[in-house]
């Protein structure tokens, strides 16, 4: 009886010890998820939605189109649900679809066979092929030109395309991933964009805000880029944070070039910083009269 007694006793200390731990792992978790989201930062509400979000999205395959202004970090998010996901260990190859004019874009995308134009000496393989069994992040779709919008949505339905100039039909398993920083159903509307492809991509969206809008982000991300940049700094005084006066600044800036815009500010006053805190007078001329 006594035995019994002490192994029910041992029993329920190991379980509370097991359930204790899974509790302080999971509200460790939980913090680390409030504050970023592999190299996204922040902790806003705004925030917390998109990581959550990510996390619904990355075990599956549904395609997932990104909205937001330029600088909010779409692709930073299309490498975190990849990362996330069960093609984790398989390639990420990224497409600025503005990047490129229609020709060359249709090259970089589906590949072209040797001779297809001036200039094609060797096959080449686009980035369909060399995001097999991955994933794709068109960036900037809404620049696709008309005849493009109808390939990537036969790619979309059937997992099939030609290279330019060739006939041979290459089969694909990927994810497609797509952002844009226009308004894709007022493009639709207007005809710049096909339905029927806005709707292929628009299975699950998520919508980045600017920066703007979750100032609360804002010492986060300083703290993050001052760290980020500290190792290639070579003054003998190493840059630890800003001051008060330069934290107002910061937070009552409009920041039309987003958490990019704040990014290259922080790298470049770190260049020229002379001190261990940056000040107003290390911002460049007119910053804090924007």
């Amino acid at each position: 009886h006594f035995f019994h007694n002490l192994f029910n006793q041992i029993a329920g200390d190991i379980h509370h010890l097991v359930r204790h731990e899974k509790e302080i792992n999971l509200l460790r978790q939980e913090v680390t998820e409030r504050t970023s989201h592999g190299e996204i930062i922040g902790q806003s509400d705004e925030m917390q939605k998109i990581y959550e979000l990510i996390d619904l999205v990355s075990g599956s395959d549904a395609t997932v189109l990104i909205a937001g202004e330029n600088g909010t970090g779409k692709e930073l998010v299309a490498k975190s649900i990849h990362f996330n996901s069960p093609r984790c260990d398989k390639a990420f190859i990224a497409v600025n679809c503005s990047a490129l004019s229609k020709n060359l874009l249709e090259s970089e995308l589906f590949g072209h066979e040797r001779g297809a134009f001036t200039g094609a000496v060797t096959k080449k393989k686009g980035r369909f092929e060399l995001a097999d069994n991955g994933t794709l992040f068109l960036d900037e779709i809404g620049e696709l030109s008309a005849s493009l919008q109808v390939k990537l949505l036969r790619v979309l339905q059937e997992k099939v395309f030609e290279r330019v100039g060739g006939t041979q039909p290459i089969s694909v398993n990927i994810r497609i991933i797509a952002a844009t920083n226009k308004n894709l159903k007022e493009e639709m509307i207007n005809g710049r964009f096909r339905e029927d492809l806005f709707y292929r991509l628009n299975v699950v969206r998520i919508v980045l805000p600017p920066l703007k809008q979750r100032q609360e982000d804002i010492h986060l991300l300083v703290k993050h880029f001052i760290e980020k940049y500290a190792t290639e700094r070579k003054a003998a005084v190493p840059v630890k944070g800003v001051d008060q006066e330069v934290g107002r600044l910061f937070y009552d800036y409009s920041w039309p070039g987003n958490v990019r815009e704040l990014e290259n500010l922080i790298e470049r006053v770190m260049i020229l910083c002379p001190y261990d805190t940056i000040r107003v007078s290390d911002l460049p001329t007119g910053f804090k009269d924007n």
